[in-house]
């Protein structure tokens, strides 16, 4: 089956649904409404409270209604109702049962338990509804690989996790290898989802600058790769089978000798008054020939994917961080422009949930409704 929309051309080949847009596609633009319908947060000078974050990991919307927050500083989890008002806080730090070490990020699993990782305890730690621990497992490794990654939940149920290793090739441009597999609500590994590309590595063991690396995000059915030096997503199931490949032309844009002045004095200005093999080594840094063409992909709830535009983290004037939204079918749809300051961690049908840093560092939830085309409000 082929269908055509917005000029891209969408098709069915042995169960993969395959979506070619052109490097003229650009889709709709959509909004967050300004000011947020919400906003969670408070600065020191205000005094204590579950509203002061120190560090927010992770938030996201629960379907209740409610908004859960993983806050790392405290290594705890704090859910707020949808005007704001702090209903309960369970976590803690602390090795025991019901804590965290490194409280990293959260999830609603179906039945409505929580779901906490904690990234240096290697476990997760399932919640009920009311904060109560109902218990524990740890993440699967696998042998010789690197510290386990949690990239998400499959609506079926399964963790999704990534690691990664050098890759058995002995050239000194060597390229990382990551591997993706998802394991049960027990821990226990169900499949190998496969082996994915990674960054390419320099001389010195370190990945190339401005070198394009390996993107995962969860959603519904879908675990979603992409490697950003080109703009080929891939979508997998639970089994690893293949079922979704968003395409979209993208030209390449060279890596000049400015660029590499920039980045260059940046590093040493960073490493000022440092030395040490270390340091020498990150002087030794390689460069990429070109620049990557997307950032990082995040998973929607009505099976959209959005993808960020590139933005060099060298650039002397910042650009403002812009995703493209690709619809179910893997269409180019619209495109939104996310206020300064402000990282989305949840996307509802009609809303997006984040984290604004103010330029003093005072981090606050807010909830914005998403405008979907100039005719809605």
């Amino acid at each position: 089956m082929t269908s055509a929309s917005h000029s891209s051309i969408v098709r069915d080949s042995a169960g993969v649904r395959i979506a070619e847009n052109p490097s003229d596609a650009r889709g709709e633009e959509w909004r967050l409404q300004i000011p947020a319908v919400l906003e969670i947060g408070r600065s020191e000078g205000q005094g204590p409270g579950p509203d002061l974050f120190g560090s927010v990991r992770h938030a996201i919307l629960l379907s209740t209604g409610d908004i859960a927050v993983a806050d790392g500083l405290a290594a705890e989890v704090r859910v707020f109702n949808e005007d704001g008002g702090h209903l309960l806080t369970f976590g803690g730090r602390g090795e025991g049962p019901g804590e965290f070490v490194n409280l990293w990020t959260i999830a609603e699993l179906a039945g409505d338990s929580v779901a906490a990782v904690d990234a240096a305890g290697e476990r997760v730690s399932l919640f009920t509804p009311a904060g109560t621990f109902a218990r524990s497992f740890a993440i699967p490794r696998i042998p010789g690989a690197s510290f386990p990654n949690v990239i998400g939940w499959l609506e079926e149920g399964p963790l999704l996790i990534e690691t990664r290793t050098r890759s058995p090739s002995r050239d000194t441009r060597d390229q990382s290898t990551h591997f993706l597999y998802a394991a049960d609500r027990h821990g226990e590994t169900l499949s190998t989802l496969g082996e994915f590309p990674g960054v390419r590595l320099g001389g010195n063991g370190l990945g190339l600058a401005f070198g394009g690396r390996a993107v995962f995000a969860a959603g519904g059915t879908v675990a979603w790769y992409g490697h950003s030096s080109r703009f080929e997503l891939t979508g997998y199931d639970a089994t690893g089978s293949l079922r979704r490949v968003v395409r979209m032309h993208r030209a390449l844009r060279p890596v000049t000798d400015t660029d590499v002045s920039v980045a260059r004095a940046e590093v040493e200005e960073g490493l000022r008054g440092m030395t040490g093999p270390a340091v020498e080594r990150m002087l030794a840094t390689e460069f990429a020939s070109t620049h990557p063409v997307h950032g990082e992909l995040l998973a929607g709830a009505a099976g959209d994917l959005w993808v960020e535009r590139y933005r060099s983290d060298f650039a002397e004037d910042p650009v403002p961080q812009v995703w493209d939204i690709f619809d179910a079918d893997g269409r180019l749809t619209a495109y939104l422009e996310a206020p300064n300051g402000f990282r989305i961690t949840d996307i509802g049908a009609r809303s997006v949930l984040g984290v604004h840093t103010d330029p003093l560092g005072v981090e606050a939830v807010r909830l914005y409704q998403l405008q979907r085309g100039p005719g809605e409000r």
